[in-house]
This record gives structure tokens, C-alpha cells and sequence, in this order.
């Protein structure tokens, strides 16, 4: 209600001020250029509502498109008159009508008109909550960066969606987050400061090192030190018969310190980088010129001037000559406008993480971060004061806390936090509309290596993962130290992050393979940079092609080998069946073959929990690529072994990325079912394991990864929507469309006539199993199987899987509901021990 006040009275003193002045300007416009008066805007105003915008006319009648978004101060469509009314921004006062009916607000965000509103996210159409105004305070003091438009007319509109508009919006919906007249003047009166620090800056900053600049203010310096000194020795009145002797004085002082000053280099110097050296130098230059200046006043004969003033000049010299170079460091390094606003920060946890934060925040990025106070759970720290910063409360209190001190993020410092507390605070930090943010690694807070940059947004696996892993460090870098090392599909989710770990165990050479040339050069290019002293030899090599592979295991003789390369979509595998069997069926026992005749050391299989009880293509070649390895390392020296766990989240093509895109369109979010569940983990926590498996394995074993519990889809959707800002349902939609072709509702971690046993590692568990087959008969099968599948007979070729893999059951998406949820409570329930194992509680 005040602010509507305000904004009444605010334009009615507007326009009855102005009012007498309106028929001269209307009558220059018209003298000016031909054209109407007055320029029009179909404007969108507070929520969704349109209005009619005007403004006096300031461009020629041909470059009037409805629109005046894309007028460039020195555009070349500006009349004569229109840059004059452009400059004093005379051209607004007609929207004081609009301010009086209400349409406007005399502070609030740009007005713009429907096409523009159109492209709006999701999460920025909150602006659309509060009326539009003639200035926005975020913007109103900055810098318009106008010389950054492209000189093409034409152009200003692109050039201001794609570089302007988003950024923008960025300011205003932080103004409309506490929009009052209270915060009108504060954000009025923080603009105006920061108008003259930038004025400030630009006139003693900018050409300091310029005689031009610097030599007017040391001649006015000299004299008003030479002035004062006189004033001070004679108690603020100069007796007449002094004030000869003070003009012959000021004659002879100027020009000699000055020469003086000249001698010592002063208008050479950069003082804004001014240094105890330089100070040393200024007092020795005027020591230096007060005694020239004695000794000359003296010679002259000027007997009867004051010894005293001599000694007075000298200190005030000092002084006012050195003080005035400091004052221009000290505008150089701490009024100089920022690259970004200013952030209110509050730090959520008052421990040894957050103390070492706000030290790094305070020495490093004081001018982007002004921590506000913490926020701990431990109730003894409150009202704890660090460096000079406060415990406010807990984080049950952020809600009420954060609209107190107008705090724009929360930065969660907190070391081994579970993905609970992380969910809950992201909880709070949605209802109080702030961003959170997680601290970097404790070792660079540590080390004094932090920077902004490594303070991260809160990622999804950091609300479903689980606590830091223990790796035998020593074993692994003694298994990996001085190898040559293979891993194919080295351009995927899983091989390039095989890959990244592999290389920080100083391998002797690493053998990248992958079909796709753009991911292969990808991971080169990352290795070669990172890893100088690691040979890394990239090659394109489709697995299933024998001749190639054969080529490549003879030229390069790897002694590690993991087996990363696959299909793993579903439903592609659903309707492409001849590639899932060439990729993942043939590759692989290509691979394992060579593997074998050329004495590879140690082979790990990456497998997937899809080939347990598999529905799917794709799931059942993954199990037949299980066996063969299994068949093999029975026969063979090489140690043979097999990882098989979840969804790693993040993954290329997988859910995430997906519903980040949906999401980024605003919606809607594709589920295939409500009751869908999948095993998740990150992608560099799988890694660790699969290096972890590695050392552990004695040949023919499938390791399984602790997975965890299992996530609703529908939930990793709702919670990707509300780290987005937005809210499920009423933002961004959640559609269901159906399960997909050979897709289930619910993974499994073990099969039929398979059972878990503990490893000497909490995360990883043994698979045993009765199954076996021969490697010559199974390697017949797989003959027939490629013969079925280059036919392109989908039908035989199910058939003729199941014979080979009983446990392959082939449903379509309508009978996989009623049958996996009739085997699931089976599956969910097994017998006491085997669940521990299975789920890791």
C-alpha cells in the first residue's frame, strides 16, 4: 500500500511539474521530423495483463516497429531531438500516465512486449507477479553496455534475447523476490553510491599515470601546502608585511618541487601499485626540494621569512603529496566496479569447514561474497561469533532468516554430510527462494588452492548418494602403476571416467578405444593436457570387427583390459536387435578372445543389473556376455572378472540428462510409470568399486555393487524440478506415457540359482552361481545367434536366446507390470542374509 502511495504521488508531482512543458516538446517533435508524436508499446504488465505503453517519439516514423527494446543510445535511427530526449530520459514522462492507472509502478522490471514475454522460463515469469516500472533499481545506476550492441540495427533484437534478456531477468527476479518501498530507496541509494564510485574511479583512476592528470593536482598540492604551513605558523592570521614574502615564496616553491619532482621520475610512475618504495622516494623528493627551496629563499636574502614554515612545508608536503597517491590506490583496488554483484551468503555449518570457507571467502572473494552469518544444528554454537561473523540459528530457522538479511545464496560446508541433510536443507532453500551451493573439497580449503569456482551447484548425486567410499589406494596404484592399460568404449559415461581415475595411478601407457570419433577426441584431449608423462595412444576401433582388434592387440600387447563398450539402450536394443547382439554378444567375446590368446593380465567385464532375469534384448546380451567371460576364465591364465551394478546417475542419454532438457523447456517431464524404481549411483563412485573389484578378483567372479536402495523415477523427476526452482505439477508437468518395450518396473542385483557372499570390502559382494557353460558350445550358439540376427528374424531370435538363457523372459510393456509385480515381492524378499547383502543394510 505505501508503495502504491508513493508511486501516485511520485507521478503526479511528475507530471505537474512537467505538464507546462509537454506542448513545447510535442511541438518540437513535429518541427523535428515527420511522424507522430508519440511512440506506442503493447506492453505485458502484472500478471499477463496488456497495456498500451507510450513514450515521445525519439527515432524517424520509418524505424517505429512497436517496440522500443532495441534502440541504441547513438542509433543511427535517432532523430536530432530524440537524442536529447534519449540522453535526459525526457521520452518516459508519458508513462507517468500509465504509473497513475495503475498499470506501472514507478520502480519495478522492464516492461516488455508479449513476444518477448514469450520466451520467458518457467521460473522467470515470477517477474510477471509485481506491476512493471519506469526504472528497475537493479539496473537503473549500471552500466547499459550499449558498446557492446552490433552496429546493425538489424541485430539489436537477436543480440538482446540471446545476450541481454535472461541476464536481466536474472536481476529482476531478485528485486521482485522482496519488492517493498523500503527496499526502493535502499536499492535507489545503493545504485547512487555506486554511480559516483564509478565517477569517482573514472576521474582519478583512469589516466593517473598521465602527467596531464597527475601535474595539475601536485602544483595545488605544493601550494596548499606551502599556505597552510604559513596559516599554522601564524595561528590562521598571515600578518601583511608576511604576505610579500608568502607570494615571492609560492614563486619560487612551485616550479622547484615540481622540477624536483620531474627529477625523481614522479610522472613516469603507475600510482595506483604505489609501494614503500615509492613513499621512500616522496619524502626524499620534497627533503630535497624544501632545502633547495631554503637555501634559494635565503641566497635571495629574505632573511626575515619564518624558520618554522620551512619545517611545517616539509611535513604538510609529505603528507598532502603522498596521501593523495594512496588515496588513488586505495580507489583502484577497492571502489573499482565490480565484475559481478555483490552475494549475501549464509554458511550452514559453524565447524572447522565453514571457519575455513569464510577465511577463504574474506581473502580471496571479498568483493563477491559478504557472508551474512552461519546456520549449525548444534545448538551450543549459538550466538558464537567467527571472525566477526555470527551463528544466527539452525537450519530450520533459514526460512525466517533469510528475507531478514536478504541473502541471495546458502553455501553448505559440511563435511560427510548425508544426502538426507543435503535434501533437507535444499527443502528450506526452496521455500525461502535462495540458491544453494556446496563447498569445494576440504584438501583445497587446506591448501589455500579454493576459488569461486569450485563453490558448486548441489548435483543430484549429492542428494541420492551415499558416504565416501574406502579404497585400498596402495593396492590399486600397485595393480595400475607402469601398465598398459586398454579400456574400450573409453569415449562413454563409464570409460571416460575409467579412464580420468586410471590415469592418476601413473599407468605406463593407456590404450583408448570407441567407435565414436567425437567422445574418443574428447577424452584424448583431457588425458594429454592433465596427464604429460602417461602415454595416450586413442585409436577408432569398432570391437566387433575381428580383423581390426587383432591388428590392435598385436601393435599394442595390453596388460590390463576393461571391457566398457556396449549398446545400453533398451528400447533401440528393442528394435534394433542385430546391433545389440554384434555390439555386446560378439564384441565382447572378441574381445575376451584376444584377451586370451595374447596373455592379457587382469580383464574386468562392466555388466549391468538389466542381465539379471533379463526382459530385454539388451539385458539378455549383456548376461550372455557374462557367461562367455565366465566360460572362458575357466580355461584360461588370463584373471577374468566380471562388475555388474545399477543406473549411474549423470550418465550420456540416461534419465538425468533427459528430464534436465524437458525441464529447461519447461516440460513436461516423461515418466514411463508412477511405480518405476531403479538402482542409482554416481558415475565416479561405480569407478571406484570396478577399480576396488579389480585387485580383489581371482578369476570367473561377478562382483555386485552395493546399489543401495532403489529410487522411484518419479521422485528423481520431482527432485530435478525443485533444484530447478521450480515446483512439480504446477511449474513443470510429469507425464506418464507408458512402460517401453522390453523395459521393467524393477531391476534386480541377483538372478535364479544366484546367491550374494560378503567380500573383505563393505560395498562390494561376491556372486555365486551353479550355472556354467562350455566356451565351444556357447561360442557355436553365439554363431547361430549372429546368423538369426543378420536375417533381421526378431522372433527366432528370442526363441532362440531362451534356449541359451532360461531365465530370458521377453514381455511386452503391458504384461511386464502384472508379471514383475507378481515376482517382485520374491525378489525384494529373500532370505534374511541375502537381502543384507543385497541392499547393503
Amino acid at each position: 500500500m505505501l508503495k502504491r502511495s508513493f508511486d501516485v504521488l511520485l507521478a503526479c508531482t511528475g507530471l505537474l511539474l512537467f505538464l507546462p512543458f509537454f506542448p513545447l516538446v510535442m511541438l518540437l517533435i513535429k518541427c523535428d521530423s515527420r511522424g507522430p508524436i508519440f511512440m506506442k508499446q503493447l506492453s505485458v504488465g502484472k500478471d499477463g495483463q496488456t497495456f498500451m505503453l507510450y513514450r515521445f517519439r525519439t527515432v524517424v516514423a520509418d524505424a517505429m516497429n512497436g517496440s522500443f527494446g532495441y534502440i541504441r543510445r547513438g542509433d543511427s535511427r535517432l532523430t536530432r531531438l530524440g537524442r536529447v530526449l534519449e540522453f535526459f530520459r525526457i521520452d518516459h514522462f508519458p508513462e507517468l500516465f500509465n504509473v497513475l492507472k495503475g498499470n506501472m509502478s514507478v520502480f519495478g522490471p522492464t516492461p516488455e512486449v508479449p513476444a518477448i514475454v514469450s520466451l520467458y522460463r518457467p521460473k522467470e515469469r515470477r517477474v510477471l507477479r509485481i506491476r512493471p516500472g519506469l526504472l528497475c533499481p537493479t539496473s537503473l545506476f549500471e552500466q547499459n553496455g550499449w558498446d557492446e550492441y552490433p552496429e546493425n540495427p538489424e541485430e539489436h533484437r537477436k543480440y538482446y534475447i540471446e545476450n541481454v534478456l535472461h541476464r536481466k531477468l536474472e536481476q529482476e527476479l531478485r528485486y521482485a523476490k522482496y519488492v517493498c518501498f523500503k527496499q526502493d530507496l535502499k536499492l535507489v541509494k545503493d545504485g547512487f553510491v555506486r554511480l559516483v564510485t564509478r565517477k569517482i574511479q573514472d576521474s582519478l583512476v583512469k589516466d593517473i599515470k598521465s602527467v596531464s592528470f597527475i601535474l595539475p593536482h601536485d602544483i595545488a598540492l605544493v601550494t596548499i601546502s606551502y599556505v597552510l604551513a604559513y596559516l599554522l605558523r601564524f595561528e590562521w592570521t598571515i600578518p601583511k608585511n608576511e604576505l610579500q614574502t608568502l607570494e615571492i615564496g609560492l614563486i619560487v616553491l612551485v616550479p622547484l618541487r615540481i622540477l624536483v619532482f620531474t627529477y625523481y621520475r614522479f610522472y613516469k610512475k603507475l600510482w595506483r601499485y604505489l609501494g614503500v618504495s615509492d613513499i621512500l622516494t616522496i619524502v626524499k623528493a620534497c627533503t630535497v626540494s624544501s632545502v633547495l627551496f631554503a637555501a634559494t629563499v635565503l641566497f635571495l636574502g629574505f632573511n626575515e621569512h619564518s624558520r618554522s614554515v620551512f619545517l611545517i612545508d616539509w611535513v604538510l608536503c609529505i603528507s598532502l603529496v603522498g596521501g593523495f597517491r594512496m588515496l588513488l590506490r586505495f580507489f583502484s583496488e577497492h571502489l573499482k566496479e565490480k565484475a559481478k554483484p555483490l552475494r549475501y551468503v549464509f554458511i550452514v555449518g559453524a565447524g572447522d569447514v565453514g571457519e575455513m570457507l569464510l577465511r577463504q571467502l574474506n581473502k580471496t572473494s571479498r568483493d563477491r561474497y559478504r557472508v551474512m552469518g552461519f546456520l549449525d544444528d548444534n545448538p551450543s554454537k549459538l550466538g558464537l561469533d567467527i571472525h566477526g561473523v555470527k551463528v544466527l540459528g539452525s537450519t530450520n530457522d533459514l526460512t525466517e532468516l533469510v528475507p531478514l538479511y536478504h541473502v541471495d545464496e546458502v553455501i553448505i560446508a559440511i563435511s560427510n554430510i548425508s544426502s538426507e541433510k543435503i535434501k533437507k536443507i535444499a527443502r528450506l532453500c526452496e521455500r525461502a527462494g535462495v540458491k544453494h551451493k556446496f563447498v569445494p573439497e576440504v584438501h583445497d580449503l587446506l591448501s589455500g588452492k579454493f576459488n569461486i569456482s569450485k563453490i558448486r551447484e548441489v548435483e543430484i548425486t549429492d542428494l541420492f548418494g551415499r558416504q565416501a567410499i574406502e579404497l585400498d589406494i596402495s593396492g590399486i596404484r600397485e595393480f595400475l602403476s607402469g601398465k598398459r592399460i586398454l579400456v574400450t568404449g573409453a569415449g562413454g559415461s563409464i570409460g571416460s571416467e575409467l579412464c580420468r581415475q586410471i590415469a592418476e595411478y601413473n599407468p605406463r601407457s593407456m590404450y583408448l578405444v570407441d567407435k565414436n570419433e567425437n567422445y574418443l577426441h574428447d577424452i584424448q584431449c583431457e588425458l594429454e593436457g592433465k596427464n604429460g608423462n602417461i602415454e595416450v595412444v586413442a585409436r577408432l576401433v569398432d570391437i566387433s570387427n575381428k580383423a581390426n582388434l587383432r591388428k590392435f592387440f598385436e601393435a599394442y600387447q595390453p596388460e590390463i583390459v576393461f571391457h566398457a563398450a556396449a549398446q545400453k539402450h533398451v528400447p533401440l536394443g528393442e528394435t534394433n536387435p542385430e546391433h545389440v547382439i554384434q555390439n555386446n554378444v560378439l564384441g565382447t567375446k572378441l574381445v575376451v578372445d584376444f584377451a586370451d590368446a595374447y596373455k592379457v593380465r587382469h580383464f574386468v567385464l562392466i555388466s549391468t543389473d538389466k542381465a539379471v532375469n533379463p526382459t530385454s534384448l539388451m539385458g539378455v546380451s549383456k548376461r550372455l556376455a557374462e557367461i562367455y567371460t565366465q566360460a572362458v576364465a575357466r580355461e584360461s591364465k588370463t584373471n577374468f572378472n566380471i562388475v555388474r551394478f545399477g543406473n549411474v546417475l549423470n550418465s550420456n542419454g540416461s534419465a538425468v540428462p533427459l528430464f534436465m532438457k524437458q525441464i529447461a523447456n519447461g516440460g513436461p517431464v516423461t515418466v514411463t510409470h508412477p511405480a518405476i524404481e531403479r538402482y542409482f549411483m554416481s558415475i565416479s563412485e561405480a569407478v571406484q568399486l570396478i577399480l576396488q573389484a579389480l585387485i580383489m578378483g581371482h578369476g570367473g567372479q561377478i562382483f555386485v555393487l552395493n546399489m543401495g536402495r532403489s529410487i522411484r523415477i518419479i521422485d528423481l523427476a520431482k527432485e530435478l524440478i525443485r533444484q530447478s526452482g521450480l515446483r512439480p505439477y504446477k511449474d513443470v508437468q510429469i507425464k506418464i506415457v507408458g512402460l517401453r518395450p522390453g523395459e521393467k518396473l524393477f531391476e534386480e542385483l541377483i538372478g535364479k540359482n544366484e546367491t550374494l557372499q560378503p567380500t573383505e570390502h563393505s560395498s562390494i559382494k561376491v556372486l555365486q552361481s551353479s550355472f556354467a557353460c562350455e566356451r565351444a558350445w556357447l561360442a557355436q550358439q553365439i554363431r547361430e545367434l549372429l546368423r538369426i540376427a543378420y536375417r533381421q528374424n526378431t522372433a527366432s531370435l528370442r526363441q532362440r536366446i531362451q534356449e541359451i538363457v532360461p531365465e530370458y523372459a521377453p514381455v511386452s510393456p503391458d504384461k511386464s507390470v502384472q508379471v514383475l509385480n507378481n515376482r517382485k515381492p520374491s525378489l525384494s524378499r529373500p532370505s534374511r542374509g541375502q537381502a543384507k547383502l543385497a541392499v547393503g543394510t
